[in-house]
């Protein structure tokens, strides 16, 4: 059975207010000040309960709903509302324990502050302003925001969370249909069909492939590669990229994603037809991108861990041969020293050297001098070189992404090219005008052969690494993606915004360009006339309203 449909988090459902901890006396003054007509309606009952009245008087008006949590709020403002009612300090706030007098202090409050309660002529005017939001393309997330700030605005006491949560996605559903018919009717018939296919569950299997690709990938290691590179080929080969989504916002393709994330195969065969592929084509627009974005991360993590190994080893390597070096190059010294020191008078054949020098022990400090240079040289390149054909298990796939580079980057798509041509059989070997500028130096001994040919192997690999920098940096992208597109697909261009420009105002709601100079006098006057009921005593505020006349 599938879970009930929510989207809220376990605090914004049973904690909705949050407390200040840390304000500064401007916010607590300007949240928790009480004016003259509060006070007088607070100081109509018990002395022991003013406090508790207060506090309640205030999160209505500041939260539209009644605090329960009093005891968690701050020591600060509890006595700065005590210092108000001229109350003596208190540790404490007491409320009342008969729930007539609890009562009777709460409809007080909604009276006196004019609030009404929620109730089905609230909830019907809430539903048709939520239905036009909806249709707006708002989500869910954002609708519960304003949902609140449209009651409070209209001094309606907010209901539960979960009272909310349900009638927004009782509506969200309802005005989505209308976008699920749009959506299901504009994929192919191969695209149903494949998505029918990623449904079913096989012969021999417990699970759909379709719970696979919800998978999070494992550690980076070349089955798991292979194994994300043929999902993101089944994904690939399923036709989507022909719906690109052109209906759907961003934010609401990531907002089905997700929804379709939370159902089995089983619970989405149980949905209407058009819900069902609008549901799945969406996902699958998502999990595209997904799967590249896990596919670049696991081939970076995958070539710097070997890296870090053949580094590792190298080092290893370079700790005992190191050793051995010095002991050699004492010997070498010794044996030059005696034959430099050797009398010119004096013939110098191999028997009288080898006399003076022990031959084997001369042997084995030459063989451990070339090695050590031959480790230095090209050991940590020989070490990563061994490692390649691990690496080509996968990297022949991962290559056949839809890589893409900005302009001047050019060599590393060239490079990905001519790697393609070789898998095909198109080309033999590397041609003389491949580039290698993206080669690092410990690669570098082991580029040509000893007749001057590209070593395909050590090309292939820096190849692989310079891939991991580029694909970081950007200058290599893949357009599908989430994470690595192209710089310039963040940025607003002119066209874009031209688009925009008309509406941006609305959204933001504020007002536009030819209303500016009418909207912010009236709003700067609103704000006064509020505040001045608030801190009636105030001289900056009486200078305010006086520049304003």
């Amino acid at each position: 059975m599938s879970k009930p449909e929510q989207f809220l988090s376990q605090r914004q459902r049973y904690q909705p207010i949050v407390l200040p901890q840390t304000f500064t006396d401007e916010e607590m003054i300007r949240d928790w000040t009480l004016p003259v007509a509060d006070q007088e309606v607070i100081g109509r009952y018990h002395k022991k309960f003013r406090l508790h009245m207060a506090i309640q008087l205030c999160a209505v008006r500041l939260y539209g709903r009644f605090l329960k949590q009093v005891h968690d709020l701050a020591p600060q403002i509890v006595g700065y509302l005590g210092q108000q009612l001229a109350l003596p300090p208190s540790l404490g706030v007491e409320a009342p324990t008969r729930e007539a007098t609890y009562l009777e202090h709460r409809q007080v409050i909604l009276q006196h502050l004019g609030f009404q309660r929620f109730g089905d002529r609230a909830q019907q005017q809430l539903e048709t302003w939520l239905t036009g939001q909806a249709q707006m393309g708002l989500l869910p997330d954002d609708l519960f925001h304003q949902a609140e700030h449209y009651l409070l605005s209209r001094q309606v006491l907010l209901p539960g969370p979960s009272v909310l949560e349900r009638l927004i996605i009782h509506i969200c559903g309802t005005v989505h249909q209308t976008t699920f018919e749009s959506i299901s009717a504009a994929l192919s018939p191969e695209l149903r069909q494949a998505i029918d296919e990623l449904l079913k569950i096989s012969e021999g299997e417990q699970r759909s492939y379709f719970h696979q690709l919800k998978a999070y990938p494992p550690a980076a290691t070349i089955s798991a590669l292979q194994s994300y590179l043929e999902r993101y080929q089944t994904v690939a080969k399923t036709g989507i990229d022909a719906f690109e989504g052109q209906l759907l916002t961003p934010a609401f393709l990531d907002y089905l994603f997700k929804q379709a994330r939370r159902y089995s195969a089983k619970d989405l065969k149980r949905f209407s037809e058009h819900k069902r592929y609008a549901l799945m084509a969406c996902f699958l627009l998502e999990t595209r991108k997904v799967l590249l974005d896990h596919l670049v991360t696991m081939h970076e993590q995958y070539v710097m861990t070997m890296c870090r190994k053949s580094k590792h080893t190298y080092e290893q390597k370079h700790r005992d041969l190191r050793k051995r070096h010095k002991r050699a190059v004492d010997v070498v010294l010794e044996a030059n020293t005696r034959w430099l020191d050797w009398p010119d008078e004096e013939p110098l054949s191999s028997a009288d050297l080898w006399q003076q020098v022990n031959k084997a022990q001369l042997q084995d400090a030459l063989t451990d001098l070339r090695a050590f240079k031959k480790l230095e040289e090209r050991g940590y390149g020989d070490l990563l070189l061994a490692r390649y054909p691990s690496l080509r298990k996968y990297f022949a796939d991962f290559i056949q992404l839809p890589f893409a580079a900005e302009h001047g980057n050019n060599a590393l798509l060239q490079a990905i090219s001519l790697v393609k041509q070789l898998d095909a059989g198109e080309i033999k070997r590397l041609p003389q005008a491949t580039p290698t500028d993206f080669v690092p130096k410990d690669l570098r001994r082991a580029l040509h052969d000893s007749v001057g040919k590209l070593n395909r192997n050590a090309w292939e690999l820096s190849l692989a690494l310079a891939l991991k920098d580029a694909l970081r940096s950007g200058d290599l992208f893949l357009p599908q993606s989430k994470q690595h597109v192209s710089f310039w697909e963040l940025m607003l261009n002119d066209t874009r915004w031209q688009q925009l420009r008309t509406t941006a105002a609305d959204a933001l709601e504020q007002p536009s360009s030819e209303n500016v100079k009418k909207i912010l006098p009236q709003q700067f006057n609103e704000a006064v006339a509020k505040a001045s009921t608030q801190f009636p005593f105030d001289d900056l505020l009486k200078f305010a309203m006086a520049s304003s006349s």
